[in-house]
């Protein structure tokens, strides 16, 4: 590292968030002196984003991307565009404590056997309460979780070596995208934290949560958690997460788990389609048949959640499956007894580590 190398790269992705920005910013601006870049990334907003960076905050540097290519891809550009040996990242729609990225830079430097920090986020509206304390991947359910979502702000006091870090407010060394890649750029958004989180750890990584690191997330402003688009594209980004990450076996297990869970969705969706048709049948017409627009299909059940939605997220997974997994499986450099240890615990003390 030159001297004129800053020691943080701070990165973040934007997308039609003006709105979200000033919060964000104002409260970096003390925080972002000698050592530090600061950089936005736009998805192509349509909003005065750009306008507003320009015009009050000369300081932050800007990359304009010609469309919105989703989280993984504008995190990504930021960090091929910046050098330092500390990659910070920090959603738009948050406010952070004004000791924030000292307590990540402080903490990560503390334990240099960890290769990245998650922050204690806590939702920005009182009382506050925990977002998330770290990531987790659950053998259970077979999908990403935010550790300590909705308990009181004081929980999770105490530094914990953890999956790993929510992308919304996280700290990496430079090092490990070298070692393990950067973000998967399939993922678009959804679950891309937790598919580094578990590339990470497979590759015998480790991330420590550090609770002093506070910063305030507005959950979903920048993103409509109830879009079945959304939701579908959560559920592909799962099989991937798992099918690329996880060895044999616990795959297996994972495979059963999700198998289950299929047939759950199936039984569901054919239930709710039969009971709405049987609904419509009873309702008496609001219109005459003669004002009834012919030209538009009678509903079906193949306009349901399953097959408009799900169906073709899983046939699009499961083409890209086999050569993600071929990609990522060279890089494990740990037994599957040991990673079934850390799936097993949420969070483990620091004197186990």
């Amino acid at each position: 590292m030159t001297d004129s190398t800053p020691a943080v790269s701070l990165i973040i992705p934007n997308w039609n968030g003006a709105h979200h920005l000033v919060d964000c910013l104002d409260s970096l601006y003390d925080q972002c002196r000698n050592g530090v870049e600061v950089v936005v990334v736009d998805n192509a907003s349509s909003d005065s984003s750009l306008a507003l960076l320009e015009s009050r905050y000369p300081w932050v540097a800007r990359i304009a991307l010609d469309d919105n290519l989703g989280f993984s891809a504008a995190v990504n550009a930021g960090i091929r565009a910046t050098s330092a040996p500390l990659v910070v990242l920090l959603n738009n729609d948050t406010r952070v404590a004004p000791d924030w990225l000292q307590q990540l830079v402080t903490g990560l430097n503390q334990y240099p056997e960890a290769s990245f920090a998650a922050s204690k986020m806590l939702l920005f509206d009182p009382p506050h309460r925990i977002d998330s304390a770290g990531d987790h991947f659950s053998l259970l359910t077979g999908a990403g979780f935010n550790i300590g979502a909705g308990e009181p702000a004081e929980s999770h006091a105490d530094p914990a070596w953890v999956l790993g870090a929510c992308a919304g407010a996280a700290i990496y060394r430079r090092c490990l995208f070298e070692d393990i890649g950067l973000f998967d750029e399939d993922f678009f958004l959804v679950f891309e934290d937790v598919d580094l989180d578990l590339r990470a750890q497979v590759a015998g990584h480790r991330c420590i949560y550090l609770p002093d690191a506070v910063v305030y997330h507005k959950r979903g402003a920048s993103t409509d958690n109830t879009s079945r688009a959304v939701a579908a594209r959560a559920w592909r980004n799962q099989i991937w997460v798992a099918g690329k990450n996880l060895p044999p076996l616990l795959l297996g297990w994972w495979s059963l788990i999700f198998v289950l869970e299929l047939i759950r969705l199936v039984i569901f969706s054919v239930i709710a389609r039969m009971w709405r048709n049987l609904v419509q049948r009873r309702k008496p017409p609001a219109v005459s048949a003669e004002a009834l627009d012919k030209s538009q299909p009678a509903p079906s059940w193949r306009q349901g959640t399953l097959v408009g939605h799900l169906w073709p997220e899983f046939r699009h997974a499961l083409r890209l499956l086999p050569a993600k997994r071929r990609e990522i499986q060279p890089l494990r450099r740990i037994s599957s007894l040991r990673l079934l240890r850390i799936l097993l615990k949420t969070r483990r003390p620091l004197e186990h580590s």
